[in-house]
């Protein structure tokens, strides 16, 4: 009798032990799956021009007005929004094939307090129509990051948009979600979404203010990194003014 209380002891003893080490072990997951929570900042100051008059003539009216140039200086914060993560400067253009489809390139030089400055080229397809009160927009985007072997060098990015124009409204609501997707040596993953909510007004015809809200979700690695964005931006139209 005596040897099966024994024998029951250690069963219990084992199972408890069995349940703290389960008990721990689903802690310590539930604790790796909480990501990281941060909020930032981002301003921008966009300009957006065309070629220079003198190739108007050595391409012709409707050519020339095909190609479009951009510039953008911006700053984005750390955590604390005077704090800077980064500030950067973009310079593109843009070649328009028809009423829906535009192609264009835009290279990036990144300054960080922290690191050293970062270059990244995108080659990227547009698409854009209108139904209705509706404006549906696509970007697929190709991006190659200038950093060492094993890292994110090649990105894939695709980007989904749709605002509707409210009749007699200036602030109509934009709303996106875009897709990363790593290409490496481990394959293709899937490493981030960001969705966006926002607005534009225009001040005068050359002159508009934007103001969005976004989320940014990172995937596929142990601590994820999930952040609020506030985003307000200015873009001038040189053609337009």
């Amino acid at each position: 009798m005596c040897s099966v209380r024994m024998g029951l002891q250690q069963i219990a003893g084992l199972a408890l032990l069995i349940t703290l080490a389960c008990a721990t072990t689903a802690a310590y997951g539930q604790e790796r799956a909480q990501p990281v929570r941060k909020q930032e900042l981002w301003v921008s100051l966009e300009v957006k021009g065309r070629l220079p008059k003198v190739f108007k003539d050595l391409l012709g009216k409707d050519l020339y007005k095909r190609f479009k140039l951009d510039g953008e200086l911006a700053y984005r914060s750390a955590d604390v929004f005077y704090a800077p993560r980064q500030v950067y400067t973009d310079l593109g253009a843009s070649f328009k094939l028809n009423s829906h489809f535009d192609i264009g390139a835009v290279h990036r030089i990144s300054f960080r307090p922290e690191d050293n400055t970062k270059h990244r080229t995108s080659l990227q397809l547009n698409y854009d129509t209108k139904w209705k009160r509706f404006a549906v927009e696509y970007r697929l985007s190709y991006q190659h990051n200038y950093r060492d072997f094993g890292g994110e060098r090649e990105m894939i990015r695709n980007k989904f948009s749709l605002g509707y124009d409210f009749k007699n409204f200036k602030f109509d609501p934009e709303i996106s979600t875009e897709f990363f997707t790593w290409v490496g040596y481990q394959g293709i993953q899937y490493t981030g979404t960001r969705h966006s909510i926002g607005t534009s007004y225009s001040l005068s015809k050359a002159h508009k203010l934007s103001f969005k809200m976004m989320h940014d979700r990172e995937h596929g690695i142990a601590w994820p990194t999930y952040r609020w964005i506030y985003s307000v931006g200015y873009s001038l139209s040189l053609a337009d003014l």
